[in-house]
This record gives structure tokens, C-alpha cells and sequence, in this order.
């Protein structure tokens, strides 16, 4: 089996496996669509994004769509949002420098991405929508 395009696992932290996550792979598209739900704390998040990257189906340059509209991220604080955007920076190329989206519907996860989109430093250009075909216009840009 290649697994050439798919994260090293030297390179995760977080490998459990995720309760209430949706992950659906376009490979059309080129893009993996990522759904949480719940109440949503770090180890939770990296791991799905862990989980995402390391997907068999999953190739280097897809963009990730995260989608948090049935999801509470209430219980994140500010310095908890800025270490978690520097997370992708440990990842090459092809999955640090991705476009990548969050879609909300609720203020303060609205907030809180838009937090982490200011807070990254990758390469990875970033936006929050509340709508979801207003991501998926700006993802196939």
C-alpha cells in the first residue's frame, strides 16, 4: 500500500479515535469535509484533524472543510485556540499549506475560529463562513 501522501505518524500527537465526528472524503472535489458535533475540547479537534490526515483516502493539497454548526467550542480558551492553530506547522507541505474552512452558524464559535484564523501561522489560507455553500464556493477557488 503508498502511503506517500498520507501525514507520517511521527507527526501526530493525537491518534484516538474520535465519538462524534464525520469525515467524508471528495476526492472530485479534492477535499475532505470534517463534522463535529458536541462539545468540542483540543484533544478532540487534533484528533480529528490527526484522524483526517492520516485517512488512507486523504491526499496531500486536499483542502479540509470543517464543519461546526452542530458543535460547542465554548470550553476553549484564547491561549488554548492560538496553540492549535500552530498545529498543521508540524505537517509538510500538502497539509500545512491547504486552504482550509470553518462553517458555523453561532457566535461564539463564529468567535473562536476566527480567532484561530488570525492566530496561524501556516501558509494556509483561511476563512470561516456561516453558510456552507458559501465555503464550498471558496474551497473550489
Amino acid at each position: 500500500m503508498d502511503t506517500s501522501d498520507r501525514a507520517p505518524l511521527s507527526t501526530m500527537l493525537y491518534d484516538s479515535t474520535v465519538k462524534d465526528m464525520d469525515l467524508r472524503i471528495d476526492e472530485e472535489k479534492n477535499m475532505a469535509y470534517i463534522k463535529l458535533s458536541g462539545l468540542l475540547s483540543k484533544k478532540i479537534i487534533l484528533s480529528a484533524f490527526d484522524l483526517t490526515v492520516s485517512d488512507r483516502r486523504y491526499k496531500n493539497g486536499m483542502g479540509r472543510l470543517w464543519d461546526f454548526r452542530d458543535a460547542d467550542l465554548s470550553s476553549l480558551e484564547a491561549e488554548t485556540i492560538t496553540e492549535m492553530a500552530q498545529y498543521s506547522l508540524r505537517f509538510p507541505p500538502g497539509i500545512n499549506d491547504v486552504k482550509v474552512a470553518f462553517v458555523t452558524d453561532r457566535d461564539v464559535e463564529y468567535g473562536l475560529t476566527r480567532m484561530f484564523e488570525i492566530s496561524s501561522e501556516a501558509m494556509t489560507p483561511i476563512q470561516v463562513f456561516r453558510a456552507m455553500d458559501e465555503a464550498e464556493k471558496w474551497m473550489m477557488e
